[in-house]
This record gives structure tokens, C-alpha cells and sequence, in this order.
């Protein structure tokens, strides 16, 4: 845990005790497990309050059986994962059979299909279930189903996840206390020759740094007590065909010496500009930078912190800069904050068909499908359930560090395409605002929560 308490900066920012809480993120032990592990201490982890859930929405008359201890025709509840079977899925294995053609492969959008079905494990066997809709689910969701076992499958007449864990009761801030916000913003994508690009980024820099806009906007900035970068802040790869292309044009299309000096200058220099504006930033107030699914980092989640070597400037700023793990677990003026670089949200559209319908929705209708993503692995308790079987993350050995342990006040993914959010208030009492923050390189837009009274504003800066 790491922890700033009433630092003063350059335009004198609203003061904030913050604390980052990704311990359980940290690769720094080595992992050797096997990824059955993962599953078993994830299935261990959230069966008890799905059991807990199940006795309170059935009664204690329905029995809970294991997969092993079904009797036929007997109406029951049975807890597991599920596995979602799709004719679609990339497999791949099918990388290593005899005559396989990679430029066949089509790349999609999504990779449902009407035929997709489900099937449930727990620690004991799987079974199918059937007379339920496969589309809103995704490998990985532990759930318990009531029904009944018929001939071998489970045919259900209902499912049920969990009330959130230990849901945290918003503090109150005192009576004349100054509001204070978090900036959330993402998607920077330094690396293209955009000029509108360039200013923009300058003119959020300029409107968080103080130096920029009137008056009323310098008091705004000033309730600024952090800013989290949720990745995306360098294009997909640090040198462009537009950047080698110079690289030999400046050099007359030779591949000697000068040749290499050139093309290494033209891949540094979206990592310059990147230092130079973050430099700028941590001058003025604290920056929690997160890795995303392009910048220099691995790319299994959870992602580890970029390295300072790629900030040399900036990390002068050693008490203000932050480095840090995506998934991104923090606390600020004791509100709650989880958040990613988007990489859990975009794998549970692309593997299921969760509508938009029914969401308590405010923002751009372009942002509605990814908060309804977002919304259901809060409701599922885990950041990324569709981890490992589509979406990379490392084989924990001893435990799933995906699993929420604490629900938080506010649970947002980045690098998303437009912005929006919704308050989900929870069962047991307390409420989440589920935010999409958008792509700074396309929108202009920066999201303010206020953290006293968890209100949420869009800031868009336009050239």
C-alpha cells in the first residue's frame, strides 16, 4: 500500500488522502501454476455467497447439490461455473493441425452464434443446462441455477448470482469542506503527427495545471486532487510506417549506422512527448498512470506498472508520479475506486450479447453496451471472468486476484468510445456509479467524479 497525504503542488491543489491497494495485482512472485487453479480458487472464493444468495431467493426447502449428487426429476439448486460452449471461439490449437490456414481466420466483432450453450462445473463434474439463454453469459461466471436434472442435463428455471460483497457505506463530508474531484481520463494514444490531437492534449494540460482558461476554470482545476490515466497513452506500436518512412527518407534509404540513429529517434519520440506532458501534470497535481492493451507493458492481465525509464522527467516527480498496475484498486478521501484500462469490458461484448435495455443509463447512446458490460462483472463480483479462456492474465497459483473482495463507489474502464455511466444500487444497501471513460484522442473528453457526493461530469475540450 502506498499512501500521499495533503501534498502541496505547484497551483496550490485541493489536498487528499489517497491509498493504492494492488498488492494482490503484483507479479512480483513468479507464477507456476496451471490455470485449473485459477478457477478452483475463484469457484472457492465466490460459491459461499452464491449459496447465501440462492437460501434467501429459494428458502431453505430447495436443497443445494453438488453435479455428483443430483437425483433425477428432483427440484434442487446447483452452483458452479459456467462454460460457455461457441461454435465461433478462436481455438488456439487450431494453430498446430495439419493444413491450417491462419489468412482464413476471420477476426470479428463477435463471436456469438443462436446455437451457443452452456454447461456448469463445480469440484466434482459438468453438466448441461438447458431452457437457458446463453447470450448475457460468459465463460467463467460462477452462478447457481435451480431446477431440475432431466436425462442427464439440468433444465433451469431460474439463475442467481450474488449480492455484492461488503458494501461500503459513503462517507459524509463535513459541513463548508471543499468539494474535491478525481480526473479520470484514457486513450492519449501519443504517436501520430495530429496537430488537433497535440493541442488538445495541451489544452487539458493547460486546464488541470492552472494556466489556462479564466477564472472560473482555474478555481475547477484547483478541486482537482488526482488525475488516473486509464491506458492507451501511446498508439499501438511506438513507431509508425509514417515514422520509418522518414527515418530512411532523412537518411537516403540507407540501413547503416545513421540509418539506426534515425529510426530510434522516430520510436522515442512518442515516449518524449508522452514524458513531456506527464511532466507537466505531476508539476501540479498527483498522476496515477495505468498500463493498457498498447503501451510498452505485458500484455496477460494483470498488467504490470510501466517502468520509470520511459519517464525520465517526469519521474523526478517521484511523490507525484504513480506508476501503476491496471487493474487499478485505490481509495481517495475514503471513496472507493476500481478501475482498467477497458481490456475486460471489450472481451465481454465480443463474447456475449448483453443488451443495453434495461440500463439506468446517462452519457452517449454509443457508450450504453460497455457500462452494461461493465454493470455485469460488478454484478458478478469478478473484474474479468472471461479470464483466461478469452482474455490473456497470468495462471495464479493460490488465489483469483480478480475476485472483489469490497465493492467500490466508483468502477470504471477506460479507452472506451464514448462516455457514459449509471448508478447500480445494490441489494444490501449502497450503490456504485459504473462509468465508461472515453478516448481521449477521439472525444476530448475527461470524466470529473466528485468524490463527496459521487456526482459525474463529462468535460469535453474542443479545438
Amino acid at each position: 500500500m502506498t499512501q500521499d497525504d495533503g501534498l502541496v503542488l505547484r497551483r496550490g491543489a485541493t489536498s487528499s488522502s489517497y491509498a493504492a491497494n494492488d498488492s494482490r495485482f503484483s507479479l512480483a512472485n513468479k507464477m507456476h501454476g496451471q490455470y485449473f487453479q485459477l478457477y478452483y480458487s475463484r469457484f472457492r472464493a465466490l460459491a459461499p455467497r452464491v449459496r447465501d444468495a440462492c437460501s434467501e431467493a429459494f428458502g431453505s426447502s430447495v436443497p443445494q447439490r453438488t453435479v455428483l449428487e443430483l437425483v433425477e426429476g428432483e427440484r434442487c439448486v446447483v452452483i458452479g461455473t459456467l462454460y460457455k460452449d461457441m461454435r465461433l471461439k478462436p481455438v488456439i490449437l487450431d494453430e498446430y493441425v495439419k493444413d491450417y490456414d491462419k489468412s482464413a481466420v476471420k477476426t470479428l466483432e463477435k463471436y456469438t452464434a443462436e446455437d451457443d450453450r452452456l454447461e456448469l462445473e463445480d469440484d466434482s463434474a459438468r453438466l448441461k443446462l438447458v431452457n437457458i439463454d446463453a447470450a448475457p453469459f460468459i465463460t467463467g461466471v460462477v452462478v447457481g441455477c435451480v431446477g431440475k436434472a432431466v436425462k442427464g442435463d439440468f433444465v433451469v428455471e431460474d439463475t442467481v448470482v450474488f449480492a455484492p460483497a461488503n458494501v461500503q457505506a459513503k462517507p459524509k463530508s463535513a459541513d463548508g469542506s471543499e468539494a474535491s474531484f478525481v480526473c479520470l481520463v484514457s486513450g492519449f494514444e501519443i504517436g501520430e503527427d495530429d496537430s488537433d490531437a497535440t493541442v488538445r492534449n495541451q489544452m487539458f494540460v493547460d486546464y488541470i495545471t492552472g494556466v489556462g482558461g479564466d477564472d472560473d476554470d482555474v478555481r475547477a482545476s484547483g478541486k482537482i486532487c488526482r488525475v488516473i490515466v486509464a491506458g492507451g497513452v501511446l498508439k499501438q506500436t511506438l513507431a509508425s510506417a509514417d515514422d520509418a518512412a522518414a527515418a530512411k527518407q532523412q537518411t537516403n534509404g540507407s540501413t547503416d549506422a545513421n540509418g539506426a540513429v534515425a529510426a530510434a529517434a522516430a520510436r522515442s519520440r512518442p515516449l518524449k512527448e508522452l514524458d513531456m506532458m506527464l511532466t507537466e501534470l505531476v508539476s501540479a497535481v498527483p498522476v496515477d498512470v495505468m498500463s493498457g492493451k498498447s503501451d510498452p507493458s505485458n500484455q496477460a492481465m494483470p498488467q504490470q506498472p510501466l517502468h520509470p525509464v520511459y519517464f525520465p522527467e517526469a519521474s523526478r516527480y517521484e511523490h507525484t508520479l504513480h506508476t501503476v498496475t491496471n487493474p487499478h484498486d485505490f481509495t481517495v478521501n475514503q471513496t472507493a475506486f476500481l478501475g482498467t484500462s477497458g481490456q475486460n469490458v471489450a472481451d465481454v461484448m465480443k463474447f456475449s450479447d448483453i443488451g443495453d435495455e434495461n440500463v439506468s443509463f446517462i452519457g452517449d447512446d454509443a457508450a450504453k453496451r460497455a457500462v452494461a458490460a461493465l454493470s455485469a462483472t460488478l454484478r458478478w463480483q469478478h473484474i474479468a471472468p472471461s479470464a483466461p479462456d478469452t482474455l490473456a492474465c497470468y495462471p495464479f497459483k493460490d488465489r483469483d486476484p480478480f475476485v472483489m473482495e469490497t465493492t467500490p463507489h466508483v468502477y470504471f474502464a477506460g479507452c472506451q468510445e464514448a462516455f457514459g455511466y449509471e448508478r447500480v444500487t445494490h441489494p444490501n444497501g449502497g450503490e456504485t456509479v459504473v462509468i465508461s471513460v472515453p478516448k481521449f484522442s477521439t472525444t476530448g473528453t475527461v470524466v470529473l467524479v466528485n468524490t463527496s457526493t459521487l456526482e459525474v461530469f463529462p468535460l469535453t475540450f474542443e479545438c
